[in-house]
């Protein structure tokens, strides 16, 4: 949001104009949310800044100022503060919420050049610092120079990069560099030697070291590009870092990360971080992403992927050449990226596709799975969903892939689960022998099964919810290679691409592709669910007004057990009267007698 300043001043006049843009304002400043922290450098020279900027790989919006550089981040939790010196030496000032309401954007008609506009990446070690830290800015040879300049790398020592920040406050910083080898003798790594009773100090070494942090009571680690959670691993890389030392001294190194690591919020929104970039909210965005996320797909997007014959023609084959049909899969498959709670409630679906045996539906999980990680899938049958000791394996993960599910009704207790998680609603979960706790997830639920399952409940909800998607094509020859065919390293580039391209459409149009096909299939569906919906295609709205619902009810149950069909509730049939023809039940006299009539009034319910 942008807000009027009054000409030629910072600041806006009392109940100003605001707007979402800021094309009519001639000068105009940024509304700064509570999410938002933005440094203020105005000390360095703008070279400098551009210096810092390319050595330390920000990717952030920058917006260049007359005197220096504002740098967009995300506000860190129970972030306090206003002037400090930060670990590259020199004193910043932190603009947030608290203590800014707004902040320049505009002049004079001219908006001020911004860089990487809309990201906010997390806000980095090296520029803040709990510690009091002395300005080295300017300090030069015969000034404590080399004795300020140790002091400050023993107190940043905890700083990931803390050689390369050194090196920066010697070469832009001081007023005279280092000579090298002063320099290299103050930034001589002090490597950790473990010792007795120095396990804290050693877990502070391995927790800045390797980013370490606490998600869902699992400890994750930065190594290779990517966070892992793996604490088999984590003890060998402990092991590699203290040498030779008893068990019990690395398990307590362990138990010091469990319960002194940063904690990630459990409900907290993560981006999708592919090779070269992340989606956030619609967006790709192109960065090397360093910040904590659970979900890490080890490809590259490339807008311009080459196209792979063997996946336009397993896609085709899937979806019975129909393009519209194309577009909705490939919408289902981009369904898993978004995680923004509230958009995806908006778009609250699951999904089953459903056909005979060996025609590719198995396959297409086992491609979803490769393109969206494992580590980022599980394979929960519906029937399982109503334990809620499984839901703990979907937290964090961006899809559900449940292959094969057994030829039985979907339960009432199933149903709430399944549109409690497609709708990113409250559910519980519960670890073995712990207490239950509420969450929200944001898990895509994708089933395969060669039976139309029936289900318990017949409403509109219902309908809202499931997508089914008919998949009845058979292979016209096998090929031993078609998977690997389907996931080379081009082809999972292009399956990308073609995914994105859907996520993009679903942001874009807040719907998925209508297909007459799909909509057919499960229309024939909710009326083979439902026997009421099958009745009623026999007769007009005009059949049932003024009658009574007992009447209408038993020449229904007549029809039905006669075509050997399942008699649904009185009250499913009201419901169903309703939404095929918008009668309801109201009051009209018959014979001077008042009675219980369907009519088309639907205020008289």
């Amino acid at each position: 949001m942008f807000i009027e300043f009054i000409p030629g001043q910072k600041h806006a006049a009392k109940n100003a104009d605001v707007s979402d843009k800021h094309d009519h304002f001639k000068d105009a400043g940024y509304v700064i949310t509570e999410n938002d922290l933005i440094v203020d450098i105005d000390c360095l020279e703008k070279d400098v800044i551009q210096k810092m900027v390319s050595l330390f790989n920000i990717k952030t919006q920058i917006v260049w100022t007359d005197r220096g550089a504002h740098l967009y981040f995300k506000k860190p939790q129970g972030f306090r503060g206003s002037t400090k010196i930060c670990p590259l030496g020199f004193e910043v000032e932190y603009k947030h919420f608290t203590n800014t309401k707004y902040i320049t954007i505009k002049r004079d008609g001219v908006m001020r050049e911004i860089e990487n506009e809309g990201v906010r990446e997390d806000l980095p070690p090296f520029l803040h610092s709990k510690k009091r830290l002395e300005s080295l800015l300017g300090l030069d040879e015969g000034e404590g120079r080399n004795k300020a300049l140790f002091a400050h790398r023993m107190k940043i020592n905890e700083v990931p990069m803390w050689q390369s920040v050194l090196r920066f406050i010697n070469n832009n910083v001081l007023s005279t560099p280092l000579l090298e080898d002063e320099f290299q003798t103050i930034s001589r790594d002090v490597k950790v030697v473990a010792g007795k009773d120095d396990e804290p100090a050693v877990a502070d070494f391995i927790m800045t070291k390797y980013k370490v942090v606490n998600y869902l009571e699992n400890l994750y680690f930065y190594q290779n590009g990517e966070f892992i959670n793996d604490e088999a691993k984590l003890k060998r890389l402990v092991f590699a870092e203290v040498g030779l030392q008893k068990t019990r001294y690395v398990d307590e190194i362990i138990k010091q990360l469990h319960y002194r690591a940063p904690l990630i919020d459990v409900n907290k929104q993560f981006d999708i971080k592919f090779q070269n970039g992340v989606l956030r909210d619609g967006k790709f965005i192109e960065v090397d992403y360093q910040d904590f996320t659970p979900y890490n797909i080890d490809i590259s997007y490339y807008a311009d992927a080459e196209p792979v014959k063997a996946v336009d023609d397993y896609i085709n084959h899937l979806t019975n050449n129909d393009k519209d049909y194309r577009n909705r899969l490939l919408e289902i498959l981009a369904h898993p990226l978004i995680v923004n709670k509230e958009f995806k409630r908006m778009m609250g679906k699951f999904f089953i596709f459903v056909g005979d045996g060996g025609n590719g539906k198995g396959t297409l999980l086992t491609i979803i799975r490769m393109i969206l990680n494992k580590k980022n899938c599980t394979g929960l049958s519906i029937d399982n969903l109503s334990d809620e000791r499984y839901f703990t394996t979907m937290q964090g993960k961006l899809a559900n892939l449940g292959d094969d599910i057994q030829d039985q009704a979907i339960n009432q207790e199933q149903m709430k689960h399944l549109k409690n998680i497609s709708t990113c609603d409250y559910v519980a979960t519960r670890e073995l022998f712990k207490q239950s706790r509420e969450v929200e997830l944001t898990t895509t639920l994708i089933f395969t099964s060669n039976h139309i399952l029936k289900s318990f409940e017949k409403g509109e909800s219902y309908k809202r919810r499931v997508d089914w998607l008919p998949m009845y094509s058979k292979p016209k020859k096998k090929d031993k290679k078609f998977i690997s065919n389907l996931t080379t390293d081009g082809a999972l580039q292009y399956w990308l691409r073609l995914i994105v391209e859907g996520y993009f459409r679903l942001y874009e149009n807040e719907k998925f592709t209508e297909c007459e096909l799909v909509n057919k299939f499960n229309d024939e569906y909710h009326a083979e669910n439902n026997s009421v919906l099958q009745y009623l295609q026999d007769y007009d709205k005009g059949y049932f007004v003024g009658r009574r619902s007992p009447e209408c009810f038993e020449e229904y149950e007549v029809w039905a057990e006669e075509n050997g069909l399942n008699v649904q509730s009185r009250k499913l049939f009201v419901q169903s009267l309703y939404d095929v023809h918008g009668l309801s039940l109201g009051v009209r006299k018959i014979n001077n007698k008042a009675a219980r009539v369907f009519v088309e009034d639907s205020n008289e319910r």
